[in-house]
């Protein structure tokens, strides 16, 4: 598939924005618990204040990614069946809750009031995020995509990034509680690299799909193609297959992993056994895992491979050999019923 710069721009800023929120407003929804876990005021609304700049920011450049940015309104219209709809919504209603919590914090209104708008943008941000996530994990026609795994990798990339910009937020601010978010942006950067290898993995795992599949036809009844679809480039064979990028995914993977996994990880660890609590660390963590998570998204993207590409001869060349499946003991029934 062809990354989208629009969609890879809006997952970095969208997921800055929720991890970001997410761990600032966590420390304000302890204090309900007589914990004294508050950030000082001026730390909450320089969190938020960027929180509310990022998803503004997120949701101009994915419009980018619309054909008629001028309809995009009628995004809402399909939310009982798209998920690209929900995510629309969902998203658009947590930047809106997000700005009345910023407002009812920084007016100092009464705490009910202000943990009402925090829960509720809380809960819309991670509605938004699992509507993202579920576009590609729910799309049937790319077998790298169409799996759990991508739900949750999606999330923990966005705890990652969040952990990670709240940990360089509390040592300006709180720095008691330096040790539990290295602890945190530790386990949530290791998920990561577990569930981005399980991906990987699960890739030379699952069956191809073939011509008859593509087709909804019985295997017993073998398709073979003839010839391509075409033998000019158009929006099939430029949007659902990139060619440059499979040529440079061995040597983008690497440097992905290297910069989203590795290098937080050694800073972390770094840190957190020598004690050597350093704002450089963290900052460099931090912006190691945005380059590294913007070079992840794209290999994620060239790593698709839609069915359709059968057709163009542009699927992998495994996806031609007949394999057994669910489809031969499909039965052909006709019905006037």
């Amino acid at each position: 598939m062809h990354p989208p710069l629009s969609l890879i721009w809006f997952f970095l800023t969208a997921g800055v924005s929720i991890g970001l929120f997410t761990f600032t407003y966590f420390m304000e929804f302890l204090t309900l618990f007589d914990k004294n876990t508050a950030m000082p005021k001026q730390a909450v609304l320089i969190s938020l204040v960027i929180s509310l700049v990022l998803i503004g920011l997120g949701a101009i450049g994915a419009s980018f990614h619309l054909g008629h940015k001028l309809r995009a309104w009628k995004a809402i219209r399909r939310f009982h069946t798209s998920w690209l709809s929900r995510e629309a919504v969902f998203s658009g209603a947590y930047g809106f809750l997000l700005l009345l919590y910023g407002l009812s914090y920084y007016f100092n209104l009464s705490m009910p009031i202000q943990h009402f708008f925090g829960i509720v943008a809380f809960i819309l941000g991670w509605l938004s995020a699992l509507s993202t996530a579920m576009i590609y994990a729910s799309n049937r026609f790319v077998l790298e995509w169409y799996t759990s795994l991508t739900v949750l990798y999606y999330l923990n990339m966005y705890l990652m990034l969040g952990s990670s910009a709240f940990l360089a937020l509390t040592f300006h601010y709180r720095a008691e509680f330096i040790g539990i978010y290295l602890f945190l942006t530790f386990l949530f950067v290791s998920l990561g690299l577990a569930f981005r290898i399980a991906f990987n993995v699960r890739q030379f795992l699952i069956p191809r799909p073939t011509i008859n599949e593509a087709l909804n036809l019985p295997h017993n009844r073998p398709i073979k193609v003839l010839d391509t679809g075409t033998t000019t480039d158009n929006y099939c064979t430029t949007e659902f297959y990139y060619k440059k990028g499979k040529e440079l995914l061995n040597s983008v993977l690497p440097v992905a992993y290297i910069l989203t996994f590795v290098v937080p990880l050694f800073l972390i660890l770094y840190s957190w056994i020598t004690g050597n609590y350093n704002y450089t660390f963290y900052a460099l963590t931090f912006a190691s895992l945005l380059v590294g998570s913007l070079l992840e998204r794209w290999c994620f993207f060239v790593e698709g491979n839609h069915v359709q590409n059968l057709y163009y001869g542009l699927y992998p060349e495994e996806g031609y050999r007949l394999r057994k499946g669910y489809m031969e003991r499909k039965r052909t029934r006709i019905s006037l019923y």
